[in-house]
């Protein structure tokens, strides 16, 4: 049971494909949403419905996207409210998904195929490229594959193409990594921490450097830190690097700079504060930071605030 081996688990396009047909049609029976989905008028002899349409749904039920009542099927709880054209949300929340701890209980486990596995292939192929040299990234599974045998990573991250293939396209879906068409995949989770940031600040606007990445690892176990990362790296016998106590791995320093010039996170360092060092290319020391703050406001725009807060006191 897995979400990478795609000939067996279905394809992000067909996922897309049954969640619009819910959206447009409302709740139906599976047979009936097969058939909208894939239809045997344009896919004869069965193909690739119960190949492809059917093995999506199934899957995606076990993961919590869908659910079934009364025989009919319906978007899961927390897909039902986000809205048709909020591709943001949706990505989102089937990150969560993805990486709840329900769909993860064979991450410790000796193979990542267990029945209970269900989303463990792709949580622990995250935590993984996340711990690598991601400016040094392969580009090809013969590359990947090379790179996991030199480190000694077992249980093996990937143990064929099509697991590597199906990684890339989940990976770039759900903000773990990028990709372009003239560049090759990146691992790079800026839009993951960015998914997760009103679960970090919760009702702060600033925190200090160690409570920001305290949070973040809980809420977003993949990163440095995390129960999901620490797991992965457990099982890696030779490391590309040690990474010191107060260093942030390439990946997420990639991530929160690249948030930073969204205009999503203000990241400061102050004298009086001890700080983490974001590393660069080359592995340098790029950059510390003491203090993150919420959202990266102008001055022009905290003006407006302050002037707003003036005018509800009198």
């Amino acid at each position: 049971m897995s979400i990478l081996n795609r000939p067996s688990d279905g394809l992000l396009s067909v996922l897309t494909a049954l969640h619009r047909a819910i959206l447009a049609f409302g709740d139906q029976a599976e047979s009936d949403l097969l058939e909208l989905v894939a239809p045997e008028s344009v896919v004869p002899d069965g193909k690739p419905r119960p190949d492809m349409a059917k093995k999506t749904l199934a899957r995606w039920k076990q993961l919590g996207f869908f659910s079934e009542d009364a025989g009919l099927v319906k978007l899961g709880s927390t897909i039902a409210s986000i809205r048709p054209d909020d591709s943001h949300s949706l990505r989102a929340a089937i990150l969560r998904l993805v990486l709840a701890p329900e769909n993860n209980l064979g991450i410790l486990e000796a193979g990542s195929d267990t029945e209970g596995s269900k989303a463990s292939d792709f949580t622990r192929a995250t935590s993984w490229a996340l711990a690598q040299e991601v400016y040094a990234f392969p580009a090809t599974y013969k590359g990947v594959e090379s790179l996991q045998r030199d480190q000694g990573v077992e249980p093996k991250v990937f143990t064929n193409d099509t697991r590597w293939q199906g990684f890339s396209e989940w990976a770039a879906f759900l903000g773990v990594g990028c990709a372009a068409t003239r560049l090759p995949f990146t691992p790079c989770p800026a839009f993951a921490v960015r998914c997760v940031l009103s679960d970090v600040f919760t009702d702060r606007s600033e925190l200090p450097q160690e409570e920001f990445f305290r949070r973040l690892a809980s809420v977003l176990p993949v990163v440095d830190g995390g129960a999901y990362r620490s797991a992965v790296e457990a099982q890696i016998e030779r490391p590309w690097r040690k990474q010191a106590a107060n260093e942030v791995s390439l990946s997420l320093s990639a991530a929160l700079l690249t948030l930073e010039v969204q205009g999503v996170l203000r990241l400061e360092l102050r004298s009086d504060a001890p700080g983490r060092t974001l590393l660069g290319r080359g592995e340098r020391e790029f950059r510390t930071v003491s203090h993150f703050s919420g959202r990266a406001e102008s001055n022009v725009t905290k003006r407006i605030i302050k002037l707003l807060a003036a005018a509800r006191r009198r």
